[in-house]
């Protein structure tokens, strides 16, 4: 499996997923002529499209998938808030973390609900044909989630809190919901301590703040979380 950053920051996220066999877009967040450039204006062949939830730097530009034949997925309170015709809502049952497996073309996708100020945000799950895993959580104030065999963590990390703090230019309410919808870099440490990361090869860390992040130190704190055998990399604003 391969996971490939487009775009990541709250300027607008795009990510891609192949197993070999199919290609699966992760948010829709950019602008669909800056889609297709990245994606060498094969987009119309993309086999589907997960939508984390509504905010426009993750689904602002769903439209032009839509209008090529691409499937887009979402839960159904995402899709509501969407409010956009086309779009296809997978179960979430109430009461429930995870929702069932879907699959969209090779994959195998398991939603699983996350944290953040939205109708129903989620990140999910996803098993390709080639056995590998790839979990990818973006916008979320933290995880919970203990996944079994994962091959690829493409995981949050957008803010230090002491960078935070400090930046006086930052309206207090604005830092308030920051710190109440995103995670923040040591909370992400101390998830990924806590993980059996035995297969695990590679972690993205995704949507850096860029007010409150410094990218060197956040990789630096993630590698000594997961230790050496794993690559760490943050995704770029591209």
């Amino acid at each position: 499996m391969i996971f490939k950053p487009i775009a990541s920051s709250s300027a607008g996220n795009a990510y891609l997923v192949t197993d070999g066999t199919s290609r699966l877009l992760l948010e829709a967040g950019i602008p669909f002529k800056r889609l297709q450039k990245a994606l060498n204006f094969t987009a119309q062949t993309l086999d589907g499209c997960l939508i984390t939830h509504e905010h426009k730097d993750h689904a602002g530009h769903i439209k032009g998938l839509l209008a090529c034949g691409v499937s887009v997925y979402a839960s159904p309170g995402t899709a509501q808030a969407l409010d956009q015709e086309g779009v296809t809502p997978f179960l979430m049952p109430e009461g429930r973390n995870m929702g069932p497996p879907f699959r969209v073309a090779s994959f195998t996708v398991v939603p699983f609900r996350t944290f953040h100020d939205a109708a129903e945000p989620v990140g999910y799950l996803i098993l390709g044909v080639d056995g590998e895993r790839l979990v990818f959580a973006t916008d979320t104030v933290g995880l919970n989630y203990r996944l079994p065999g994962v091959t690829i963590l493409a995981l949050e990390a957008n803010y230090d809190d002491e960078i935070l703090s400090r930046n006086t230019r930052m309206p207090e309410t604005r830092k308030k919901r920051v710190r109440n919808s995103h995670m923040e870099i040591n909370r992400l440490c101390q998830y990924l301590e806590g993980l059996d990361l035995t297969g695990c090869r590679e972690l993205w860390l995704l949507h850096l703040s860029d007010a409150s992040s410094n990218e060197g130190r956040f990789v630096d704190l993630a590698e000594r979380a997961v230790g050496p055998r794993i690559i760490v990399r943050a995704a770029q604003k591209g």
